[in-house]
């Protein structure tokens, strides 16, 4: 019989105890409770190449990789979390183990010939320092006093410092790896930076060598004499990799593994600093103590222990945070629900197709010919206003234009900690289509209620009345499309867009603006009473049909050819902030004339509308909640008055803490005045 089915009932008998405990247990006292519960094999009893009992020596892994998974948590002790305990209930006798393989197995980033990975060689140089310590203990006890025993917790401490080092080389290298080999997945921008030189490239080119070997043997020369025992190194090592912001993630996730003990970020950077900084002082110095040259600092069993504790359970944490890299996701074919598109629109092969090796056949221009092309005035109307609503909103990330049969996009945005492939554009000669991504956004961590907020947005479209029911029952494991003659429908763009915006305003940064209420106060009645942000320049009609600032500047210099360039430049960037960069949730200042030396205060609720139907100086509107009319102007502080007294109609309040001091005003009718923001992410 092998080890690993040896320790299989030992593994479940593990979680089962710290299940009954229902708080973390010390290792020490798991593995004697383990050993009065169970018959542990004779094999699984005799000590492996480094003098470790091997059935426990198997736990340490084993319960390792639960932990990496989220079954445990081995913060302040060991400990079985909800994830655990499912698993228990869901996998009787030994197929728990099983799964925990197998999960393992798909989850961890394979270097081919080359075992154990990057996450099993880290556990294991932890275990090395950890016989170093224990070796330590034994000759205290054995009184020997030959050389300084105290030394083997030193070592013990420069090993797991070490350890923690390369495992984060290691683990940016796999994951750089598997990125180069999922062109479909975004990058953050710091991947740009990693380099592969031209003979490396050549070999890639001529198929001398595959991509993932050249790519390995480049990033392994890239990081050979970096290092990554700092936190502000190691984040920024996995910046390569990763958008995540590390140790605000990280310290969410050691607080969920132990809620008793919250840790804070700057918590967390501090312990791995001052671990680093005593490495730094055992290698240089010896472990001198700064006070007197004469002598080196004190160390203990238990504080080199404890040292190791903490870099794995970091290590845990820091898995957890990245967690998996995206799977390869084909964003040219569109869902089942979509129905056949017809035949792929026909250009010149020259214009559609990529003429360097590897780049995607359909580009914007192809995009944006088959919608003039092949789509009815309206849809295609409804289509165009999503696409280019995506590169004007401050949360887009970037386009991926499909390489299938049909013209196709797919826009990514931020959604907070993460990034979604949140709608795809996919076109034919018979229909085009757009879908909303839920499956996707649900697989990139986006929130149940923000998705179920967004499907009954989307339910006041023609054919998606019964959208959120349908999306709740399947998990939101859905790619809805809508059909032509929704997108034809007069609101179509309208309800889209106000509920993309909805979706979004929680991935990115809320901000503050002032708008004005025209010259002596004449909307400010009205804009108070409907609930609105009025603004003026009637004269170039519908903000929304300019896709550039280039169109708005044209427009502004046909609306008024007398005045200067300056002033079109000062126009211009106005009206693009009020139609484009305000979004749903800012806040919202009017200084009132109607009711001198004070404010209004409200938040945005609604997109850039244009009303034609409307007098001229009540076209240009936005939808505002207003939340207090009556805050005195002496109540905000000089640096924020200053801002209140620009002369122009839209800008944006940008002094420090200017939306959380405007909240407060709303709320309390005071400025609390700026704060210093000490935290890091």
């Amino acid at each position: 019989m092998s080890f690993a089915e040896q320790i299989m009932p030992v593994f479940r008998v593990t979680l089962e105890l710290l299940r009954e405990a229902g708080a973390p247990m010390p290792p020490g006292a798991v593995r004697e409770t383990v050993a009065e519960r169970v018959d542990i094999p004779r094999d699984l009893l005799l000590p492996d190449a480094h003098g470790e009992v091997r059935w426990w020596s198997l736990m340490i892994f084993r319960t390792g990789e639960a932990a990496s998974l989220g079954w445990m948590a081995k913060r302040n002790g060991w400990s079985i979390t909800a994830a655990g305990v499912k698993a228990l209930e869901d996998f009787p006798d030994i197929a728990i183990y099983r799964e925990l393989q197998r999960q393992y197995r798909d989850r961890r980033l394979f270097r081919p010939g080359d075992f154990p990975g990057a996450f099993e060689q880290y556990q294991r140089n932890l275990g090395y320092a950890r016989q170093l310590v224990r070796g330590g203990r034994n000759l205290e006890r054995l009184g020997v006093g030959s050389f300084d025993v105290t030394d083997l917790y030193r070592a013990a401490w420069t090993q797991a410092v070490a350890a923690l080092d390369h495992w984060v080389t290691q683990e940016i290298i796999d994951r750089a790896v598997a990125l180069a080999q999922r062109p479909g997945v975004p990058r953050p921008n710091s991947f740009s930076k990693l380099t592969m030189p031209v003979e490396l490239v050549e070999k890639v080119h001529h198929n001398a060598e595959p991509l993932a070997d050249a790519f390995r043997v480049a990033l392994e020369r890239f990081f050979e004499f970096k290092t990554f025992q700092h936190p502000d190194k190691i984040a920024e090592g996995f910046s390569h990799v990763s958008k995540v912001k590390l140790w605000k993630v990280v310290a969410d996730k050691l607080t969920d593994q132990d809620p008793s003990k919250p840790i804070a970020a700057d918590e967390v950077r501090k312990q791995l600093t001052q671990i680093a900084w005593r490495r730094n002082n055992i290698a240089h110095t010896a472990d001198h103590d700064p006070a007197s040259f004469r002598r080196k600092l004190k160390i203990t069993a238990g504080e080199a222990e404890q040292t190791i504790d903490v870099l794995e359970s970091v290590a845990i944490a820091i898995v957890q945070a990245l967690g998996d890299l995206p799977p390869v996701t084909d964003h040219s074919v569109p869902p089942a629900a979509a129905g056949p598109l017809g035949a792929a629109p026909t250009q010149i092969d020259a214009m559609r197709r990529g003429m360097i090796r590897g780049l995607s056949k359909w580009t914007e221009e192809s995009l944006l010919h088959a919608l003039d092309e092949y789509c009815p005035p309206d849809v295609a109307e409804t289509l165009l206003a999503v696409y280019r609503h995506a590169e004007c909103h401050p949360a887009f990330r970037g386009y991926y234009f499909g390489d299938g049969n049909h013209p196709s996009v797919t826009a990514w945005f931020s959604t907070g900690q993460d990034e979604a492939a949140i709608w795809s554009i996919y076109t034919g000669v018979s229909k085009s289509v757009l879908s909303i991504n839920f499956e996707w956004m649900r697989n990139r961590g986006v929130p149940v209620d923000r998705l179920e907020r967004l499907a009954h947005a989307l339910s006041a479209l023609p054919g998606w009345t019964d959208l959120p029911a349908r999306l709740a029952t399947a998990d939101y494991a859905k790619r809805p499309s809508s059909v032509p003659a929704a997108l034809a429908w007069p609101d179509a763009s309208h309800i889209i867009l106000r509920a993309l915006d909805d979706l979004l305003v929680t991935g990115a940064s809320r901000r503050a603006w002032m708008v004005r209420g025209g010259r002596d106060g004449a909307r400010e009645p009205r804009a108070l009473a409907e609930g609105m942000i009025v603004v003026g320049w009637h004269e170039v009609g519908d903000l929304g049909r300019y896709a550039t600032r280039g169109e708005l500047a044209e427009a502004l210099r046909n609306a008024f050819p007398t005045d200067n360039l300056n002033t079109i430049a000062n126009w211009k960037g106005q009206l693009w902030r009020f139609a484009t960069e305000i979004r749903r949730g800012d806040l919202v200042v009017m200084p009132l004339r109607s009711h001198p030396g004070h404010l209004a205060i409200g938040n945005v609720t609604g997109p850039y509308e244009h009303r034609s139907q409307e007098p001229a100086d009540f076209r240009q509107v936005r939808e505002v909640t207003w939340l207090r009319r009556d805050v005195p102007l002496l109540a905000v502080k000089d640096d924020l008055r200053a801002g209140l007294s620009s002369q122009l109609t839209i800008c944006r309040l940008a002094q420090a803490d200017a939306v959380h001091r405007i909240a407060t005003m709303a709320e309390t009718g005071n400025d609390p005045g700026a704060t210093a923001d000490t935290s890091q992410e």
